[in-house]
């Protein structure tokens, strides 16, 4: 299937700003764990680089770096997880857990929906 520019509709619009909006908040939620715990911004950034790095493919609208996005927050989760049950009483950490939770949802759903749409505008084409 060809990379073809197609509108989209306002359920995708709002889960585009959605996913974009949750992994601000996830570099954010990163940052303040990594100050919280006495760690400088050289162990901020390798802690995002991956986000960031795969957000440079997502912006591009690409389900195939979206997908593997949401496998990438996968390994985000299980550390998480891991790090819920260390601290369970910090805002910070369940806060975390919350936002990728959210965040992978909000993917799926987009891939789902996102790809309708264009399945959609190429059998108009044909």
């Amino acid at each position: 299937m060809s990379e073809q520019r197609v509108e989209r509709g306002s359920l995708t619009g709002n889960l585009w700003l959605s996913l974009w909006g949750l992994s601000v908040a996830l570099i954010g939620q990163g940052a303040l764990e990594v100050i919280e715990l006495g760690g400088r911004w050289p162990l901020w950034l390798a802690s995002v680089a991956p986000i960031i790095l795969f957000l440079f493919g997502v912006s591009r609208d690409n389900l195939q770096w979206i997908i593997w996005y949401c496998l990438l927050l996968l390994f985000y989760f299980v550390s998480a997880v891991e790090d819920v049950f260390a601290r369970p009483n910090n805002l910070v950490v369940v806060s975390g857990l919350v936002i990728i939770v959210l965040l992978f949802s909000v993917c799926t759903a987009y891939i789902r929906f996102r790809g309708r749409e264009r399945r959609k505008a190429q059998a108009i084409e044909e």
